[in-house]
């Protein structure tokens, strides 16, 4: 056999060699990339810290903690067989990464209880999870982490909104119950129609991130808002505790908490994890 045609077998078998995945005896696919020195699983009550990402059927990464905060996850039991990310977290020990292939139409409507897939997931495809575990938890280190955090975070946004506030010529006050900052551009008299529990407002919105960003412009879409205000029924919470601070006829800048907002998940290609956003507002008629 010529030295070239071998060798040209060999890389390729290599190749399918590296691309091979395991099967739990469930029928979950995965890959481990590497191991940590750690060989002790979780299990069901664990909490586990890792980092997780998720590519599409055309390898293109739509969710991704690396360089992020990492996931913490309570393990549950699995629920079903050749494609629940519980069983995949479950064979994983600290410092392990592996390569998980699981089922796009098992993880949207079995695990997420979703109902629809995503625009971007077919139907029928595979998901390919890469995951990294970090350690276990127990409740203690999980609450003293996240407690952490959201002091640290709290710290840089008030910093950031201070910034903000001083780029933008803004003199906010504060709504202390809520941690809204606002200031008002257009005053309305005390007789114009305060919004309240169940009114139906109508309105005008920017909405932006604090880079100056814009997610919503009701002025260029031509979308002016209307709803009832009704609290636990808004989305974001903040935009409730916006909208009953104003009446019709007035105008104002209000800077929105990431915790009023959309908190550590975002509007995935929207609004980024822990946002704080600005929200532009002209109240038009409140009825």
């Amino acid at each position: 056999m010529p030295r070239i045609i071998y060798f040209s077998i060999l890389f390729t078998i290599f190749l399918v060699g590296c691309d091979r995945y395991s099967k739990t005896e469930s029928g979950l696919n995965y890959k481990i990339l590497s191991r940590g020195a750690n060989s002790q699983l979780p299990s069901t009550g664990d909490y586990v810290q890792c980092h997780i990402s998720i590519a599409n059927q055309d390898d293109s990464v739509f969710y991704s903690t690396f360089g992020k905060t990492p996931e913490r996850i309570l393990i549950s039991e699995f629920t079903h067989k050749g494609g629940d990310i519980m069983e995949a977290l479950q064979i994983l020990s600290e410092g392990d990464s592996a390569k998980i292939l699981i089922s796009a139409d098992s993880f949207y409507f079995k695990t997420r209880r979703e109902t629809a897939l995503p625009t971007y997931i077919k139907e029928g495809s595979m998901l390919t999870f890469l995951i990294k575990m970090d350690r276990k938890l127990n409740q203690y280190q999980l609450d003293s982490l996240i407690n952490s955090e959201k002091i640290e975070r709290w710290n840089k946004e008030i910093k950031d909104i201070t910034r903000y506030c001083n780029k933008n010529s803004l003199e906010v006050k504060i709504d202390t119950s809520t941690g809204l900052r606002f200031q008002f551009h257009q005053k309305a008299a005390d007789t114009a129609q305060r919004i309240v529990e169940g009114k139906i407002v109508t309105f005008h919105f920017i909405g932006k991130l604090m880079d100056g960003t814009e997610f919503f412009n009701s002025y260029t879409s031509g979308q002016k808002q209307t709803i009832r205000v009704v609290k636990g029924n808004l989305n974001p919470i903040g935009l409730y505790e916006i909208l009953v601070k104003m009446r019709e006829g007035e105008k104002a800048t209000f800077i929105m908490p990431y915790d009023l907002a959309y908190g550590a998940r975002g509007v995935e290609g929207i609004i980024p994890p822990f946002s704080t956003l600005v929200y532009e507002i002209n109240i038009l008629k409140v009825q």
